[in-house]
């Protein structure tokens, strides 16, 4: 059951409360119950699973007995008297949930008086942390200015999520495109990243128990940093809390899109073991996961250990359909493409060099065949498996370890210490790679350029052997104490933080002087030089061998494995202040809270001659690092000022400190209000201001790279050509991104109105209108516009001597001043312009179906109205959803879940639903909306499914099944080019069946 504060609260920072004041069992808020007539042991199972009431007895009082049972909406004493009528049974009192069982003829006693014994017998435990999402002040009942969703253990489990990143994907909130595994050839396929309302992953914060995780060690699309939500052990959580929109007045940095907070779990008496395996049913996939936890009291001591182990098999494209096969025409083997000789080359290819001893037809599984290619002439070694030998999903071995520590000095001190410590390993294959280089037959004259994609055959070990390995370590820890000043209400804590990433990847590369003295080798010794173009010119090339296969030996001989790493850290002590009944207000207490922190972040990614020196063939790399200092100071008002009346109020201001660049300071603001006009309804907003300091990548950049296609628009106009399509794109133009020191804060306002609609306690309707604009985003210049600015001022339509034209030509270098483009420079800058809104809304209703057990029912939905964005000053703003060649998010995310409880609950199930909006097709992709076949293609929904049944009140089985109609990615004819999906969108995993176990070893749970 929800009621109206639960769904609005969630929990982050932990602080010292009060000593807790137990509520009446007969006050105590009423539940709704079905539990079914029958044998009275089922039934009290029924109850308390229910009621999520403890009961304590000795199985031979109920033996044999059986109960009418209840049905109804009734306080725990209340149902637990109905249930018990008949039996000769009573119960006494422990505390609002706990109660035990005992022959009727002892009395029970008063529930009130009972909890005055408890209370005057026992000491009072004062140090319980009581935690609050998106506030300072440790009252849980404040902070519902601002929308919180929270998605249980519980939720996660019935939905059949495997892991964090699948749980923070498919909420409606993140409609933003990703790259991840899914998206073979990305700089971070070992990472998974979110996007909440299609802004980036370095908008939205990501918290571990309220506190801050180091970020990924690589770049993002190599240009910016972002945590990885791939590291974090899902069994071990106990909820997650996302609060859309600013925050950036409790959490500084970042929290610009939204915070989403990871709690894990804190509290246990005994231990829990889960074991979940499973596998994909068209193959690859196949995963096992075991973890536990074990919590005790001991004396003056709170203990809490926790691990987690997964084991995660690679899914390849050859074990789909839709990604086994290049079609209609099967790609290139090898092939020798003729563009003519100097009298007849036009820059168009002409034909093909016939294989002169046919095709090595046992590579790619035996698939290389001769392909024609009409009307060209000759032919080319081909095949329709080239492209399946890609992994869609990462191999993963991933270990994780928590302990959680707390020592009661007193009744007003705690200490505690909290770690937690992931080390991954992932393998991936990006998919099969190619040589190519340009050479002029001596004897014909001819201009021949040469491909050569090497097969699993020709590697050692296959692709299995070849694949990229990635080993990353994830670690957080704390130590602090917290307390209370006597009674006077103040509670304070303090910690120092200490978490990093360090990653460690090995890819197999190839050597550039290595590879090209191979082939060199291969085809024959070079004579001399073309005097047009300056390609090698070969005396009676050897054909033959090139369109040979290789061994594995030869394929060593050039290809080598190169380490590369990256780490990145933050230090942080933080003490809070707070008093949740300051003062009396006509409303009720008035809260407040200050909070002080300093420390210092890191981000390290050495530089690696052999990409800096091109050394390595056709490869990009990104180096740098360094450090800044950091200090914060913020405070936050909680105002009742009317008892319908409720203001939020919360500022802060961040310093940020670098020797090498210029310092930044950050002032932001909220402003939030409550009104409830009657206790069933809530309606309320907020106005924030938030930002985010520079990325230490963009101001801390070493010697990296970058390849980005492009258009010679100089040498176009040059030609007085109207289109400067094919015939003037350079496919692949080498860059260099730039740091740059003197970037200033990106910074942003959002705005939500909104409102909670609870007529009854089981119904609960949100609905919150979101606003947010980002102003001065740092950004890597458009290499594009770069490009026509070049060409506007070698044509002297731009003034060559303004600052933006010396800065331009500067910037891309050409051959001679005004000849081919050899390369680009890119600096980073605060360019951009950012603006999206949307329309959040949930649902939940639970209810009895009488002697059928209940049924409780959850819908979200996310629908983004709006979101534009402007690259550069004096650039009209794109709507991203007019312009599908600009982003190709989801406009609208909808998701449901129905879940059934049987009346003793030892049978229960979940069916979720999933649906993506409609995303641009292919053509609207490359082409625009109004080029002739673009549309949308068809909106995605998947379902999944769990039912479990528990044959004792410790043990559960499931069996769950994901995408239970095996799903692949909406059907789009016009996408022409492998792998015929947009694999930042969409996956082609298919349906999964797994089965899983929990077990509960002793104690009452947490």
């Amino acid at each position: 059951m929800l009621g109206l504060r639960p769904l609005l609260l969630g929990s982050i920072i932990a602080l010292s409360v009060t000593s807790p004041v137990f509520a009446s069992p007969s006050e105590a808020e009423a539940q709704s119950y079905a539990v079914a007539a029958g044998v009275l042991r089922n039934a009290l199972d029924a109850f308390a699973a229910q009621g999520d009431i403890q009961l304590v007895y000795d199985p031979a009082l109920v033996a044999g007995k059986t109960t009418h049972g209840v049905s109804g909406r009734f306080a725990p004493t209340e149902a637990l008297k109905q249930l018990l009528a008949g039996t000769g049974l009573s119960w006494k009192v422990i505390n609002a949930t706990t109660f035990v069982l005992e022959p009727a003829a002892v009395l029970h006693p008063r529930p009130d008086r009972t909890i005055a014994a408890i209370a005057a017998v026992e000491k009072p435990r004062t140090l319980d942390a009581v935690t609050v999402s998106g506030s300072l002040i440790s009252n849980a009942n404040i902070q519902t200015a601002t929308p919180t969703y929270t998605i249980s253990a519980t939720d996660i489990r019935a939905r059949g999520f495997n892991s964090l990143s699948e749980v923070l994907q498919n909420l409606v909130l993140a409609t933003g495109s990703v790259q991840g595994p899914q998206a073979a050839r990305s700089f971070t396929q070992g990472a998974q990243p979110v996007s909440l309302f299609g802004l980036g992953p370095q908008f939205t914060l990501i918290l571990l128990d309220g506190k801050p995780v180091a970020n990924f060690g690589r770049l993002y699309n190599a240009t910016v940093n972002f945590t990885s939500v791939t590291n974090f052990p899902v069994g071990l959580i106990d909820h997650i809390d996302v609060m859309p929109g600013g925050a950036s007045s409790i959490y500084g940095s970042q929290a610009i899109g939204g915070v989403i907070n990871i709690v894990t779990k804190s509290q246990l008496d005994g231990g829990e073991i889960s074991v979940r395996v499973g596998r994909y049913t068209d193959g690859g996939g196949a995963n096992q996961r075991i973890s536990g936890a074990y919590g005790r009291d001991i004396g003056k001591w709170r203990v809490l250990a926790g691990f987690e182990f997964d084991n995660v098999s690679p899914i390849w494209g050859y074990q789909r359909t839709l990604t086994a096969n290049d079609a209609p025409q099967p790609a290139v083997q090898s092939d020798i493409q003729d563009y003519g000789s100097p009298g007849t080359y036009n820059g168009y290819l002409q034909g093909y060099h016939n294989p002169p001893n046919g095709c090595a037809s046992q590579l790619f599984g035996g698939s290389t065949m001769l392909v024609a290619n009409p009307p060209l002439p000759g032919a080319y070694c081909g095949s329709t498996k080239v492209d399946g030998y890609t992994t869609y999903s990462n191999q993963l071995r991933n270990i994780d370890g928590m302990l959680k520590l707390s020592y009661r000095l007193s009744d007003h001190i705690r200490l505690y210490g909290d770690a937690l410590i992931n080390q991954q390993q992932q393998r991936w294959f990006p998919g099969v790679s190619e040589w190519h280089g340009w050479i002029q037959d001596a004897a014909t004259g001819h201009y021949l350029y040469l491909e050569k994609v090497f097969a699993p055959e020709e590697m050692p070990d296959s692709a299995a052997g070849q694949m990229d390995r990635q080993n990353d370590q994830l670690y957080q820890a704390d130590i602090g104490a917290n307390g209370q000043w006597g009674d006077s209400g103040w509670n304070w804590d303090i910690y120092y933080l200490r978490t990093g990433d360090r990653t460690h990847v090995v890819e197999p590369v190839w050597f550039k002087a290595d590879i090209n003295r191979f082939f060199t080798g291969l085809l024959g010794p070079v004579v001399g030089a073309d005097p047009q173009f300056g390609v090698n010119v070969l005396s009676n090339p050897n054909y033959a061998a090139f369109f040979r296969a290789i061994t594995p030996a030869q394929y060593a001989s050039f290809a080598r494995g190169v380490d590369e790493y990256s780490n990145s850290w933050i230090n942080n002590t933080r003490a809070t202040l707070s008093n949740a009944s300051l003062f009396a207000l006509p409303g009720g207490d008035a809260g407040f809270a200050i909070l002080a922190e300093g420390g210092d972040e890191a981000w390290y990614e050495p530089t690696i001659p052999l990409f800096t020196q091109h050394a390595i063939y056709a490869h990009a790399a990104t180096s740098g690092g360094g450090q800044r200092s950091h200090a914060a100071a913020a405070f936050e008002w909680n105002l009742p000022l009317l008892k319908a009346l409720t203001l939020d109020l919360s500022a802060r201001y961040d310093y940020y400190a670098l020797d090498r660049a210029s310092n930044n300071h950050k002032f932001t603001y909220k402003a939030g209000v409550e009104y409830r006009p009657m206790d069933s309804l809530l309606l309320r907003g907020n106005y924030t201001t938030s930002f985010k300091a520079p990325d230490l990548a963009s101001i801390l950049l070493g010697p990296s790279n970058f390849y980005v296609p492009g258009n010679d628009y100089y040498y176009c106009a040059l030609a007085h050509s109207t289109a400067c399509g094919t015939d003037y794109q350079i496919p692949s133009i080498p860059g260099v991104p730039l740091a740059n020191s003197k970037l200033q804060p990106t910074s942003a306002q959002s705005w939500s109105m909104g409102m909670v609609w609870s007529p009854l306690d089981d119904f609960d309707l949100s609905l919150d209108y979101l606003h947010i604009a980002i102003r001065n985003e740092v950004l890597q210049q458009d290499t594009d516009l770069l490009l026509r600015t070049d060409a506007q001022c070698l044509l002297g339509q731009l003034v060559a001597a303004s600052s933006g034209c010396r800065a331009a030509l500067a910037q891309v270098q050409r051959q001679g001043g005004q000849g081919p483009i050899t390369g680009i420079a890119a600096y980073y800058e605060n360019l951009a312009n950012e603006v999206t809104e949307s329309v959040m809304g949930s649902a939940r209703y639970r209810f009895a179906l009488f002697h059928f057990g209940t049924l409780d029912l959850h819908f979200d939905y996310n629908d983004m109205l709006h979101h534009s964005y402007q690259e550069a000053p004096g650039q009209a703003p794109v709507n991203q959803f007019a312009d599908a060649q600009s982003s190709t998010e989801f406009k609208s995310i909808a998701s449901g879940s129905i879940t059934w409880t049987s009346p003793a609950a030892r049978w229960s199930g979940t069916l979720y639903g999933h649906r993506y909006g409609p995303s641009p097709n292919y053509l609207a992709n490359n082409n625009g909306i109004g080029y002739p076949g673009a549309s949308h293609v068809s909106p995605w929904v998947t379902f999944n499914a769990s039912a479990t049944y528990r044959p004792t009140r410790s043990l559960a089985l499931s069996l769950l099944v994901n995408n239970i109609t095996n799903k692949m990615p909406p059907n789009d004819t016009g996408y022409v080019e492998y792998p015929y999906f947009n694999n930042e969108n969409y996956n082609i995993y298919g349906r999964e069946i797994m089965l899983q176990m929990d077990l509960r070893l002793g104690g009452n749970g947490h």
